[in-house]
């Protein structure tokens, strides 16, 4: 019996070795992947310091591969794994036997909680080696947001480990495609959220595949259509929603709905490598989106309404792209690519990636953007757009009553628009600096529990908050109510909101379900 575990210090051609050793790769594969690349960078930031090598891991997901393809092979894989795990603080073998052994010791078990970096799973595979994969993210910064996180517990010898992430692994490409990569990290996310069971990549492609026509097989797997991933969802026990997010403002807004609340989801896009002699679409690929930075100074007015969406402040998508690493970076940067549709030749918008083009350089390919998978629970019911042009309306409504010469703030209203619930909602009112009376009622008062919340800011300051049943129906009255933190604005709408004149302008619009709450109070 080999040994249980070994202790070195890290670098990345260290790594790179430990994953030649303890898969069934080359040294010339391992190097030639992307993930090299960002490990390279990711753990030099990090400043990891020493890898512990747990031996003869079995990894469920994995085993759940094995036993639905590999075990059947005339070949004999293993059925165990190698797990690495990464920490920022040094030690050696002789001060982890220490303390596996109860001496006294330079580390401690809250030593290592605190420098830990998370774990990377090395599957015993010739190809396709990188494994289930927890790791820390980058630092907040002020602009990076993590919505989709989850807290994966690790036991190493008896060492209880914690790491804040969301699982990723390579795409297998035989019970797998990038497809099924993505969303079996996304549904790592939702399966924390929504509470419906962990399904391993193999699982998911029979589920997604299980309607496929008899004449085509289910492995070795070569991707998933849309339909396909629609309907695995589904088998998870949530809703596929699919949004077309060709235009940088459907795409930012709609993301930022959605994963603020916690809400991984897929973004397929075309890679188109614009390097060559010629441009060359790489084909359709998917990754899944884990997070954003709000980089940008100043929200991005939209069209000709100068209405202000705080989602157009980002600059940048994470994304957990099978063939790049977790939490890799995409930029909205605004170039464009040339594409050609029949004869008709365009520039399309089209956001960086981390692919190497032909030109040899990594980023040099393009990505443009064709739609978002969301994974949603199925009591919500209400789109983010039937919200978001309720709320232009109201915003165009407030900015009438400006012109008009009301006392009310100045500027234009920034507004951030997101799914939440119920006691998510009450938890942050109560935390908040506000209390009295007008605050007790809305803590007390009965509301379903997915609200659509558009608050409105000026200056950075809370003005007003409104919020919307998820659970409704686009024709019932899914306003809820609203939080009144100025009371200028609280007064005059209270009172033009009462004006014949306003309710035959606006009574058959969907605004009104709004102004008539104001009307009643």
């Amino acid at each position: 019996m080999g040994e249980r575990f070994d202790v070195c210090e890290y670098s990345i051609d260290r790594l790179r070795d430990l994953i030649v050793e303890k898969s069934r790769s080359s040294g010339e594969v391992v190097a030639g992947k992307l993930h090299s690349i960002y490990f390279d960078e990711y753990f030099s930031a990090l400043g990891a310091r020493t890898v512990v090598v747990e031996n003869d891991y079995i990894d469920r997901d994995y085993l759940e591969d094995y036993a639905g393809y590999y075990v059947r092979c005339f070949e004999r894989y293993q059925r165990v794994c190698t797990r690495l795990h990464f920490f920022q603080a040094a030690f050696d073998r002789q001060a982890f036997e220490a303390l596996l052994t109860g001496s006294a010791t330079g580390i401690d078990q809250r030593t290592l909680n605190d420098s830990y970096l998370g774990f990377v799973v090395v599957k015993p595979l010739p190809q396709t080696v990188i494994g289930r994969t927890c790791l820390v993210t980058y630092p907040p910064e002020g602009r990076r947001y993590y919505t989709a996180l989850r807290k994966y517990i690790v036991n190493l010898f008896g060492v209880e480990l914690g790491v804040t992430s969301l699982a990723f692994q390579e795409q297998d490409q035989v019970v797998a495609a990038c497809a099924t990569s993505a969303l079996w990290s996304v549904l790592q996310g939702t399966g924390e959220l929504f509470h419906h069971p962990m399904l391993s990549p193999v699982e998911i492609t029979k589920a997604a595949t299980e309607h496929l026509p008899t004449d085509t097989r289910t492995f070795p797997n070569r991707g998933l259509s849309m339909a396909m991933m629609a309907h695995g969802i589904r088998n998870a026990g949530l809703e596929p929603y699919l949004v077309n997010v060709g235009d940088e403002y459907v795409f930012t807004s709609t993301l930022y709905a959605y994963l603020r609340f916690g809400i991984p989801m897929i973004l397929g896009v075309e890679l188109i490598d614009p390097t060559g002699s010629a441009v060359r679409s790489l084909g359709l690929h998917a990754v899944a989106i884990t997070g954003y930075s709000l980089g940008r100074a100043k929200p991005k007015p939209y069209g000709s309404s100068g209405f202000l969406l705080r989602a157009s402040r980002i600059d940048k998508v994470y994304v957990h792209d099978d063939q790049v690493g977790p939490f890799a970076r995409m930029v909205l940067d605004g170039r464009t690519v040339p594409i050609k549709q029949g004869r008709i030749a365009r520039d399309v918008n089209s956001i960086s990636t981390s692919w190497v083009g032909a030109d040899g350089k990594i980023g040099s390919v393009r990505a443009r953007l064709e739609n978002l998978m969301i994974p949603v629970y199925h009591k919500i019911r209400i789109p983010f757009a039937t919200v978001h042009d309720t709320i232009i309306a109201f915003d165009g409504f407030l900015e009438a009553l400006k012109k008009h010469g009301a006392p009310i703030y100045s500027g234009r209203l920034e507004w951030d628009i997101h799914l939440s619930t119920v006691n998510q909602v009450k938890s942050e009112i109560l935390r908040g600096a506000f209390s009295g009376g007008y605050f007790k009622e809305f803590l007390l008062a009965k509301m379903p529990r997915f609200l659509w919340r558009a608050s409105a800011l000026s200056s950075g300051n809370p003005v007003l908050d409104l919020f919307f049943d998820a659970t409704d129906i686009e024709q019932g009255r899914f306003f809820v109510r609203a939080i009144e933190y100025d009371a200028r604005l609280a007064a005059v709408l209270r009172a033009v909101t009462k004006v014949k004149q306003v309710k035959d302008a606006y009574g058959t619009q969907s605004v009104w379900k709004i102004m008539e709450w104001f009307s009643k109070q």
